[in-house]
């Protein structure tokens, strides 16, 4: 991200400000604003050409928290633009992008100014609202694990008009795709957790091969999915305890992160102390196994062994985040448990694939000191040396 003269790219309003808009419902429709190719991108997001700087109070108003510009500093969009949008209360931030140099990077960029800014509604504008089209259509195909094809389609139905973008979104998703491995995603974090969008988009029905792995959360966040050599496991919150459920016919998940995996690598791992030690890990690993952790969606893994001081968490119908006076989810603590840690190693994926700042999801199937059994989304766990690390088999 290319900051703009003398100004840090992410820019922040002031605390009392932010304070003021955390409440705002993203998922309500912006209103209208009087840009060149206005368009309505997402549920709280609008995009289109260059806005009159004589509006921004007027968005702050109306509930708006973040703008982001695509605009080169050589364009002629007013060079004071992110200091009139702070002064109204609002988070600018700038991706420079040109109409052919949009990479997978732009929308990273964007998912991380979404993730950090976007409580409310959200400005992104270029020229005439050609990029503006072609980088939403790519954050989305990214999201959603589309293909080339499907996303260049994606980016024309939110305002892209020119080949060379196309040309561009079709590079960018070519290279996210590249992996020795099968990878796709429904949903995203930010869209399920934050705004509260936990309607079903994938049958269990059809997750039948037993090369795959997966972790997500069920319909209306009504359990934790964890898919491990192709068997779903759903765990669900009863009474104070948790129960695993056998879906039932028609069962869906709202968030999944999925992969095909024909072959493993077997790694013996050291004492572990942290999720953030074993990210460390698994980068190290799958670079040395020429995995390319910068030019693939996610990387999945399995980890085998004893933990300890694993806590995790089961949602109960809610996601305390965007509903904190909903349902509290079920936790547990346990010193000395065992079993399978099954996940995915993502950078550049905070509000899609994980929680913003992590670099992993990981949930866990496993026997508990007590000798119970117990699974959900891991929080916090160390790994016992000798413990096992699986990473897909390199095809080179």
């Amino acid at each position: 991200m290319t900051p703009c003269p003398k100004r840090n790219p992410f820019r922040r309003a002031g605390a009392l400000t932010l304070l003021a808009i955390a409440s705002c419902a993203s998922t309500t429709q912006p209103p209208t604003l009087n840009i060149k190719n206005f368009c309505h991108l997402a549920p709280g997001v609008v995009g289109g050409g260059q806005v009159d700087v004589a509006e921004f109070s007027a968005m702050a108003e109306d509930g708006y928290t973040l703008v982001v510009n695509l605009r080169r500093t050589s364009e002629p969009f007013p060079a004071n633009e992110g200091d009139l949008v702070e002064q109204a209360g609002m988070a600018y931030v700038h991706i420079p992008m040109g109409g052919d140099t949009l990479v997978a990077d732009h929308a990273a960029q964007l998912n991380a100014a979404l993730e950090e800014f976007g409580s409310g509604h959200v400005l992104v504008h270029c020229g005439s609202g050609n990029r503006v089209g072609a980088l939403w259509g790519l954050h989305t195909a990214i999201q959603e694990g589309a293909t080339p094809e499907e996303g260049v389609q994606m980016a024309k139905d939110s305002g892209m008009r020119s080949d060379s973008l196309a040309n561009c979104v079709t590079a960018a998703l070519t290279r996210e795709t590249v992996a020795p491995f099968g990878f796709r995603s429904w949903g995203s974090m930010r869209e399920v957790m934050r705004n509260g969008a936990t309607e079903g988009r994938v049958k269990l029905s059809v997750l039948n091969d037993p090369a795959m792995i997966g972790v997500g959360a069920m319909a209306e966040l009504s359990g934790e999915l964890t898919i491990d050599w192709g068997v779903p496991h759903v765990v669900a919150v009863s009474g104070d305890q948790v129960t695993f459920l056998t879906p039932r016919d028609g069962a869906q998940a709202t968030l999944l992160a999925l992969a095909k995996v024909p072959a493993w690598e077997e790694y013996s791992l050291p004492a572990i102390s942290s999720l953030e030690e074993l990210e460390g890990v698994i980068a190290a690993t799958a670079k040395e196994q020429g995995i390319d952790t910068a030019a693939v969606p996610a990387i999945p893994f399995r980890v085998t062994g004893r933990f300890e001081g694993l806590c995790l968490h089961v949602l109960n119908g809610s996601c305390p985040i965007a509903n904190p006076e909903g349902p509290e989810p079920w936790r547990l603590t346990d010193a000395n448990a065992e079993g399978v840690l099954v996940g995915f190693y993502a950078e550049n994926a905070a509000g899609q694939l994980t929680h913003h700042g992590q670099r992993s999801h990981v949930h866990a199937i496993v026997t508990t000191s007590a000798g119970g059994k117990a699974g959900g989304h891991v929080d916090h766990t160390g790994i016992r040396k000798g413990a096992s690390l699986f990473l897909p088999a390199s095809t080179q």
